[in-house]
């Protein structure tokens, strides 16, 4: 493995605690009041814990921070200890990706992937059952038959747990797929099957439209992304210490596949069990940690001096280079966790390319057509907006000399299903034990854009721009108010490097929603905020 290769380790191992970091301390707040979640409630981010290793969950938790932080530290060490080889500045600027090797033709295991995502339902509801004491997992044959004769409806659990939660147990029964040798199409089907399964048989109340949808697109990506970074970091051939590090971030990253290896002896010769044969695919990306608010809107309500962490990553070259026609070799997560008015809040946008088409350009340029799949999930101060896309669009590298690079994209399509919230303009029913507006939320369908713009010179990015629009039309169910909405979400980021490739520099935010709502005059609202940070780019 060569140096390059050996620091692409340490990105998914940095996402990975990113998400851990969001969905312990979501599952701390979410656990303080009572919720009839469907698909998990407070006590979902424990299906990792019941996938990967049945065990006491505090204890589980405790072993996931004491196994993700010494391989941190030990890539860390590789970065310190390896160095860089000598390439030109445009090399530097854009690796090529390597070529996308299969396997022997493998076929997968459908049924036995069928069978793990059954056993992973009936888990998470017994520990749900039998530990939480969940009410809504008080399920017989009587409610069964219930479920099938009274049909689906539109369910109002909290925000976070309908719009993240939910995605993270679809995350699951992807991983069922994906580890026994189904392609992206097949394993989509078990997060579908899964999804299905848990709405009509293991709750007690109406199987729901929402959950059905946001489990199976959200796992779908989540999955997708989880079982490619298991892939950078798990190592044929590891041996000793390394091969336990590697394998306990590869299970965390990809649980049901972590289980299957520990089962089966971690053999690597089975080709369905290592994951991607991308390996060493991510090209670029930037983690960054910004400092206390220089400027913000009058009105905004979160805290000034809470830092933001996060991260930007390409996986693949987003112009289309080494293609090679599978769903999700090309895919972008931009990710940033905050402290809001209330809780932390995060951002995540995250868009892989379904299908597409890659043409040369002049001077080493290159041009991009593609169907991309999105989930996004946005907020700042007490405004938040998420949803599953699907849109078509282009990505253009342009070459304008042998240091210098401009990259553009431009993408449009449907907003299957997406959910909006203010909850200081929209106070909506106060409910018991929990802060105003957290179920007041609308839900909607309608149309999403996107571009974005980047310069880079010498290998380094310095300038960066963002635009994310949704027109929404909130749907007519219960609990969200009908009517239209527009939103536009901007960020600018411009820094230069101070040595090799950390740098400093600011970014500026800006959201505007606009809504007209039946029964609410029509207004609008809007924060800005400018911060200053630091980041290193590899």
């Amino acid at each position: 493995m060569n140096a390059h290769r050996d620091r692409s380790t340490i990105v998914p191992v940095l996402v990975l605690g990113f998400f851990l970091g969001i969905t312990v301390t979501a599952g701390r707040a979410a656990a303080q009041t009572p919720d009839g979640a469907q698909g998990g409630g407070p006590f979902l981010p424990l299906a990792w814990t019941l996938a990967a290793a049945p065990s006491v969950p505090g204890f589980s938790l405790a072993l996931r921070t004491r196994v993700a932080f010494p391989a941190l530290l030990t890539s860390l060490a590789d970065l310190a200890v390896a160095p860089s080889p000598a390439l030109p500045a445009a090399a530097l600027a854009f690796p090529a990706p390597a070529a996308s090797v299969s396997p022997r033709h493998y076929r997968g295991k459908p049924f036995l992937a069928a069978a793990e995502v059954a056993g992973l339902n009936l888990g998470v509801w017994a520990f749900l059952h039998y530990v939480g004491d969940a009410h809504y997992s008080y399920i017989s044959w009587e409610t069964i038959r219930e479920n099938f004769h009274d049909g689906w409806e539109w369910d109002r659990s909290q925000y976070f747990v309908n719009f993240y939660h939910h995605p993270y147990h679809g995350y699951l029964y992807y991983n069922a797929g994906r580890a026994n040798g189904l392609s992206y199409w097949g394993s989509a089907l078990s997060a579908f099957g899964g999804s299905l399964m848990w709405e009509m048989t293991m709750e007690k109340y109406r199987p729901s439209i929402n959950d059905l949808i946001t489990t199976t697109a959200g796992g779908i990506v989540y999955g997708e992304i989880g079982y490619r970074f298991s892939a950078l970091v798990r190592k044929r051939g590891a041996r000793g210490l390394e091969r336990i590090w590697r394998e306990a971030v590869g299970t965390l990253l990809d649980p049901v596949g972590g289980v299957n290896r520990l089962l089966n002896g971690r053999k690597d010769s089975d080709p369905g069990l290592p994951g991607s044969p991308d390996f060493g695919r991510i090209l670029n990306g930037e983690l960054m940690v910004t400092g206390p608010v220089v400027t913000r809107s009058g009105d905004a309500m979160g805290t000034k001096t809470a830092p933001i962490v996060g991260f930007a990553l390409h996986y693949g070259d987003p112009a289309g280079t080494g293609w090679s026609g599978n769903p999700f070799d090309v895919f972008s997560v931009d990710g940033r966790l905050r402290w809001g008015p209330d809780r932390p809040h995060m951002s995540l946008f995250i868009n892989g390319a379904l299908a597409g088409k890659q043409m040369a350009a002049r001077n080493g340029g290159a041009h991009f057509l593609g169907l991309y799949q999105h989930y996004e999930y946005y907020g700042i101060d007490t405004l938040r907006v998420c949803g599953t896309s699907f849109t078509a669009g282009w990505t253009s590298r342009f070459e304008l000399d042998h240091k210098v690079r401009l990259t553009a994209d431009g993408r449009l399509g449907w907003l299957g299903l997406g959910g909006s919230d203010d909850f200081q303009t929209d106070p909506g029913v106060p409910v018991p034990g929990e802060p105003v507006g957290r179920r007041s939320y609308n839900m909607a369908t309608g149309i999403t854009a996107a571009a974005e713009a980047s310069i880079a010179a010498g290998g380094y990015e310095y300038f960066t721009a963002t635009w994310r629009h949704y027109r929404l039309f909130n749907l007519r169910v219960v609990g969200s108010r009908p009517g239209r909405e527009s939103w536009n979400i901007v960020r600018a980021q411009a820094s230069i490097p101070v040595w090799k490739k950390l740098g400093i520099g600011v970014e500026v935010e800006y959201c505007h929603r606009g809504y007209d709502l039946v029964g609410n005059p029509p207004g609008s609202r809007r924060v800005l905020e400018s911060r200053v940070y630091a980041a290193w780019q590899f």
